[in-house]
């Protein structure tokens, strides 16, 4: 099971606006934990989790949420750098092994490997990433590493699963595809469209912006071969809200 989260943009919290109310990462939370509870469940996210602009306050108060989720991937995309470099470091500190770089580095010391295998019982899932680079806001820090992403498309092949996260925009996803087309899975970013189709023998997935839904993506195999199903969960307040998490947001607030 993953749960699949992308384009946050800094909404940490539940606006209690449009009906029903969506959002908050402290009912995503509960998401998360009724899922880790029933099943092995990986949590990704996809990137542009940080706002789009310099709020320190609000950014910090993301960062110790999501020390406190402990994603299994996260994409260090073009908002991630919306406070500078040495901010970026530092936030990552206690989080390095969830840090994924398919086809980036950073201009400062990142510990993100191009490729991660995890595996759960006869099953293996390779994930890597790729970052539309000419689509950053900033002008900071990320610079073409082609070879780290070829190594990680190899190094991945003979999985079970083979799930990119795409940072970028779908009208250029073709010309991606043309030269790296076996995926299982794709999970985009950075448009913030909600989607869930199969395309080409792919499931194609995004849940949209500001953390109102998430993609739950449902892995399957037994005798018969794979099943990979996928959907969205609204993070509405019907979820119980996390009490750390809460807190966090509250004092944020303040």
């Amino acid at each position: 099971m993953i749960i699949y989260s992308a384009n946050l943009n800094g909404n940490i919290d539940n606006c209690g606006c449009g009906e029903p109310p969506l959002g908050g990462l402290d009912h995503m939370a509960g998401i998360l934990k009724r899922e880790r509870e029933r099943q092995h469940t990986l949590f990704f996210d996809g990137g542009d989790a940080f706002n789009a602009y310099s709020y320190p306050a609000l950014n910090k108060a993301l960062v110790q949420i999501y020390r406190y989720l402990k994603p299994e991937v996260l994409t260090v995309a073009d908002q991630e750098f919306s406070e500078g470099a040495d901010f970026l470091g530092a936030a990552l500190k206690g989080m390095e092994q969830a840090v994924l770089m398919g086809n980036t580095r950073a201009e400062i010391a990142l510990p993100g490997p191009s490729y991660k295998i995890f595996r759960h019982k006869d099953m293996r899932l390779g994930i890597t990433s790729f970052v539309e680079l000419n689509i950053r806001q900033k002008g900071v820090a990320l610079t073409r590493a082609p070879a780290r992403f070829d190594a990680a498309v190899r190094a991945i092949k003979k999985t079970d699963i083979r799930a990119l996260i795409y940072h970028g925009r779908r009208k250029n996803l073709p010309r991606l595809l043309e030269k790296y087309p076996h995926w299982d899975i794709i999970m985009l970013a950075h448009e913030q469209i909600a989607l869930n189709e199969r395309a080409e023998g792919r499931w194609l997935v995004c849940p949209g912006a500001d953390g109102e839904y998430v993609s739950r993506i449902v892995l399957i195999k037994n005798k018969n071969g794979l099943t990979i199903k996928t959907g969205q969960l609204p993070v509405s307040l019907e979820w119980p809200a996390d009490e750390k998490i809460s807190r966090i947001i509250k004092n944020y607030q303040k």
